[in-house]
């Protein structure tokens, strides 16, 4: 039944979302050529759904692999800064730094060094997925109570099984949180390396498309990528729950 209601909601935030679409076309007398109806984008769906398939499914790998290896990273990076802070204090700047600068600066550098296939795209969605992920692990990671964290010392507890037995398990709603965040930026990061970089994927077909003044395909392709990010945020949800059943 679960599931069933899910399914529900999803569909009806989909018809509100196209009678939403509709009354803007008429409200606003939006001309054709800058949004099409829903039915040319569901036409556009059915004839060139094998590209819109496998272009997302290129972003979709691009931004997963991308996701994976910015957790690993920041993951290892909180614990060290959590052990150490001076360590913390002299590398956060740093990439505070990296973080602030432009992702559209740095893509083209990145593209010169790994080429113009999916490892600048991979690059980019940990850019932008690193800090958030990070950011939130180092809260989780020093966000179990004193008294925990005392229980264990009494009992000799090394670093690594304060690590393993009380800091992880208190990070893991956090690494969910930033995980929910980074998705988001991630499929943006992902299209902006293809628009930069031309490598194929969503980015690149959505500005073919606006050249080519393929309208319904363009908003098709974005379609895509907004679906692709509300399954990440879904998913994520999804997965929290099945993991932390056991805080209720």
């Amino acid at each position: 039944m679960t599931a069933i209601r899910c399914v529900l909601r999803v569909l009806a935030v989909v018809a509100c979302l196209v009678v939403a679409w509709w009354s803007a076309l008429a409200i606003f007398a939006i001309p054709p050529y800058l949004m099409p109806t829903p039915p040319e984008v569901a036409l556009a769906f059915w004839t060139d759904g094998a590209l819109l398939a496998s272009m997302g499914w290129t972003t979709l790998s691009a931004t997963l692999v991308g996701l994976f290896i910015a957790t690993l990273g920041a993951s290892a990076i909180a614990a060290l800064f959590v052990q150490s802070r001076a360590l913390a204090q002299a590398t956060m700047p740093l990439l505070i730094v990296v973080r602030s600068t432009p992702v559209a600066a740095i893509a083209p550098l990145m593209m010169l060094i790994l080429g113009r296939g999916m490892e600048t795209s991979v690059f980019v969605v940990v850019l932008v997925s690193f800090f958030p992920i990070l950011i939130n692990m180092m809260r989780g990671l020093t966000a179990a109570d004193a008294q925990s964290f005392e229980l264990l010392h009494v009992y000799g507890a090394s670093r690594w099984q304060v690590i393993h037995m009380l800091r992880a398990p208190t990070s893991l709603p956090y690494l969910f949180t930033g995980l929910r965040i980074a998705g988001a930026t991630a499929i943006l990061g992902a299209l902006l390396s293809e628009w930069i970089t031309g490598n194929r994927g969503l980015g690149l077909l959505i500005l073919e498309s606006a050249e080519m003044r393929e309208i319904d395909v363009l908003w098709a392709g974005i379609c895509v990528s907004i679906m692709i990010a509300l399954s990440l945020f879904t998913l994520t949800s999804a997965a929290e729950r099945a993991v932390l059943h056991w805080k209720t």
